[in-house]
């Protein structure tokens, strides 16, 4: 894991440091960089697939190689210790970026320069409910993020939950005819919650169904509001080649094709209420679907 990112070497110039005596960039500090430290989605994205480069990234407090192994930064990460609390009951979370006001007077040395935190809040939308720090993202147990976008708003990307009940979860398929149906149980011997049938190719895995199947059966003991709440759009920004279309007790969820999976019809017909719980559930499960 590239952890440790140690500053470029740049080429000697006639200064003998790389630089012409006209370049600003000789006279800032270039310093080594910690890959679980990251500032911005792209080092976000860097340090969860480790794949870190040097660039975006926070300084490295020890300044040399040799000791991460035991540098309280790595220790945290590998331990997942200071990550998000994540609010019972809500797999999807919706995260904005803010950025950091510039400090006054400060010019080039600001140090809120670049800088951003992250404001979570239901994939609705409204207030933030929590607010977090890119590396709390990263610390994080059992979590994945979806690609970013930007809109009116701002740059934003989801935020999803894998549940700690889904390994209980009871997923039973069978092949019909040119389709593959799959019935959704939350525990085994409850209520059966969902039939979802793939016409074509199964553009999933089995890991997606379960998850899906915790998050209906994690519910309140009565049903929510079914309007105008619970309405799903036809595309998920950052979820790309999914659209979804709901009507009553059936929903569609078509997937184009892509590099890991041909293109899927699925139709779902939920035994539960399409309340708010369902629609969240859904679009946790949609943005699993195309997850990084």
């Amino acid at each position: 894991m590239p952890t440790f990112l140690e500053q470029p070497t740049y080429p000697r110039g006639p200064d003998g440091r790389g630089w012409n005596r006209l370049s600003l960039n000789a006279h800032f500090d270039q310093l080594h960089q910690c890959g679980w430290q990251p500032r911005r989605f792209a080092t976000l994205f860097e340090a969860l697939t480790n794949r870190q480069r040097w660039g975006g990234f926070g300084r490295c407090f020890a300044g040399r190689p040799g000791v991460c192994g035991s540098c309280p930064v790595q220790l945290r990460r590998l331990a997942y210790e200071d990550g998000i609390e994540w609010p019972a009951g809500v797999p999807l979370l919706l995260a904005r970026v803010k950025p950091w006001p510039l400090t006054p007077g400060a010019l080039f040395a600001d140090p809120a320069a670049g800088r951003s935190s992250l404001e979570l809040s239901t994939w609705r939308g409204g207030p933030p409910i929590l607010k977090a720090g890119w590396t709390e993202v990263l610390n994080t147990r059992n979590r994945t993020i979806s690609w970013c976008w930007q809109d009116d708003q701002g740059e934003a990307f989801w935020l999803v939950r894998f549940h700690p009940a889904a390994d209980t979860a009871v997923v039973l398929s069978e092949k019909l005819g040119t389709g593959i149906r799959h019935e959704l149980y939350g525990a085994p011997g409850g209520q059966r919650l969902a039939v979802l049938t793939c016409y074509g190719c199964c553009a999933h895995e089995g890991y997606h169904l379960q998850h899906l199947a915790a998050d209906l059966g994690d519910r309140p003991g009565r049903a929510g509001r079914l309007a105008p709440d619970a309405t799903l759009p036809e595309r998920l920004p950052g979820v790309p080649l999914v659209r979804i279309a709901h009507s009553g007790k059936t929903t569609v969820i078509r997937r184009d094709r892509s590099r890991d999976y041909g293109s899927s019809t699925v139709q779902v017909s939920w035994d539960v209420p399409f309340d708010e719980t369902t629609a969240t559930a859904l679009a946790a499960h949609t943005v699993r679907l195309a997850a990084i």
